[in-house]
């Protein structure tokens, strides 16, 4: 008796076409937002937001900064705090090589 030649199916497709098409390069992730750093001018004993943006205290020297994206910059120098001064821009030191 002669065995019936038997076909096994998988459920895995075979794969078609060069490695090159297969394998697609995932997207980039996006560029990190630019952010503007601003300080208070003199240690502060108590936080407050600006433009509704909390700040982060800085225990070194006892001032609050603000992380402020760039697109909201205009909005930020608009405030009261930064108008008279209690609120300045961060002076950003470069490293020293």
């Amino acid at each position: 008796m002669a065995k019936a030649a038997s076909k096994t199916t998988t459920d895995t497709p075979e794969p078609t076409g060069s490695a090159k098409t297969q394998f697609k390069a995932e997207p980039k992730a996006p560029p990190a937002p630019k952010v503007v750093w601003y300080e208070s001018r003199d240690k502060e004993p108590y936080g407050f937001d600006v433009c509704g943006i909390r700040p982060i205290r800085n225990f070194s020297n006892g001032r609050l900064e603000w992380e402020v994206p760039e697109d909201q910059v205009e909005r930020f120098e608009q405030n009261h705090f930064f108008r008279s001064s209690r609120v300045v821009a961060k002076a950003i030191q470069k490293d020293a090589k």
